[in-house]
């Protein structure tokens, strides 16, 4: 009778069950009694959608991430890159000579997309001081007004594991002049001076064709050997011979910012206007889709959960574990993460907490990627929904650990027909 209990309360989270989806096992006399049961299920109606963050914080992240990639699924990407910059040295010889200005931006090791194909990469003049209007941090979504005068470009193919090398984008030969001569003749003694009149610079990657994104490095503005802005110069001596030195101009960490774009003209996710915008997976081949920089993300719903406090008066959760793959052939080029990060969040898609990671389990000797899926504890998260007094109406979203700072993707499998398809499974103790 009691099976037969559980069977009928079942239909309550179960959008269909067969003999293999429900096992019980009764627990011997030494553990408490034997009408003690643990029911495991894993046939749990998911809702699973895409979305996409209102925003995400770009801003002092150590990386400035410069290009365009144009992707079947999510359109085309591109990251331009706004630098307030700063220097140290206002003092400079009067027997100093101007040579030259340019941009150095030293590799930090992360790409995305096909880095065999060229990239150029044009400098403009920021027009406002780089600044939030409020708060302390700058978005992707956020922008400031520039020159339309080009005041240096480099076209290149990359070279971005090498992290001893470097680009130099050489600079309008007379902006080095003016800024040189003004710290000459102390007319610039502070950065305050220098903001007011040099606000900083935007560096905007060429769109025309799908290459890269390329991520470089920038540290403390005090650091040595960073991606600045740098004036050549020489002093002649006594001996009349020419040392060559140089200034500076190095990245201000907290007002540095990535500026990334996603036009998903023409892809199945053009439709994703606003934060509270949720596209099911029906709509997508039965895929869901996150990708850092750009806010889009994986949205998966267990609506019916609750429904589990209907099968027995006196019952607890034991385990709770989400089990997804990645779509085959999908990161072929595009090594997975070990782990995701997983958020809760509300129904209009605003994160509540962070709630654990999706941690990878990839059998490298599995050819048919069989054992290559993600698994996320939801024990507590089940038991929370569990013993609120009133309903949550929360679902759990997945993003990279580092999606302020990398454009990289992945494509989740949800397709209740195929082999590989999103489950849950929960066990649960009644007695």
């Amino acid at each position: 009778m009691k099976y037969s209990f559980i069977l009928l309360l079942l239909g309550f989270v179960m959008i269909t069950s067969c003999s293999e989806d429900l096992k019980t096992y009764p627990v011997g006399e030494d553990f408490i009694d034997n009408n003690v049961i643990i029911t495991v299920i894993d046939t749990f109606s998911l809702k699973c959608g895409t979305f996409m963050l209102d925003s995400v914080v770009t801003s002092n992240t150590g990386r400035i991430l410069l290009g365009s990639v144009i992707d079947s699924n999510l359109g085309q990407t591109t990251s331009q890159s706004y630098l307030k910059l700063k220097n140290t040295l206002f003092d400079i010889d009067t027997n100093a000579k101007y040579d030259s200005i340019g941009f150095v931006l030293n590799y930090d090791t992360y790409y995305y997309g096909d880095t065999t194909i060229a990239q150029t990469y044009k400098v403009h003049r920021v027009r406002k001081i780089i600044e939030p209007d409020e708060g302390l941090s700058l978005y992707n979504t956020s922008n400031f007004p520039y020159d339309n005068e080009v005041l240096g470009e480099l076209t290149f193919t990359p070279k971005p594991n090498k992290t001893s090398d470097s680009l130099y984008i050489p600079l309008n030969f007379n902006l080095g002049k003016e800024i040189f001569d003004k710290l000459k003749d102390n007319e610039i003694n502070n950065f305050d001076d220098f903001e007011q009149y040099f606000n900083g610079i935007t560096i905007i990657p060429n769109t025309t064709t799908n290459s890269n994104i390329l991520g470089f490095q920038y540290k403390s503005y005090t650091s040595s050997n960073n991606s600045s802005m740098r004036i050549y110069y020489t002093i002649s001596d006594d001996d009349n011979e020419d040392n060559d030195s140089f200034i500076d101009f190095n990245v201000v960490n907290e007002d540095q910012f990535n500026h990334i774009e996603s036009n998903r003209l023409n892809t199945q996710l053009e439709n994703l206007e606003t934060s509270e915008t949720i596209i099911s997976s029906s709509y997508t081949n039965n895929l869901i889709y996150t990708q850092g920089g750009t806010g889009i993300s994986a949205r998966v719903e267990i609506p019916y959960l609750k429904n589990l406090n209907k099968i027995s008066e006196n019952g607890t959760v034991l385990d709770g574990k989400l089990l997804f793959y990645p779509l085959k052939g999908s990161y072929d080029n595009n090594p997975l993460e070990e782990s995701l990060t997983v958020y809760v969040v509300d129904h209009k898609n605003r994160i509540i907490k962070e709630l654990g990671e999706a941690v990878l389990t990839n059998n490298k000797y599995d050819e048919f990627d069989e054992n290559t899926y993600y698994t996320v504890d939801l024990t507590l998260y089940i038991e929370e929904i569990l013993s609120a007094t009133y309903t949550l109406n929360y679902a759990l979203m997945f993003q990279f650990s580092d999606y302020k700072k990398t454009v990289d993707k992945i494509l989740i499998e949800d397709d209740n027909a195929e082999e590989f398809k999103m489950k849950l499974q929960v066990s649960y103790l009644t007695y």
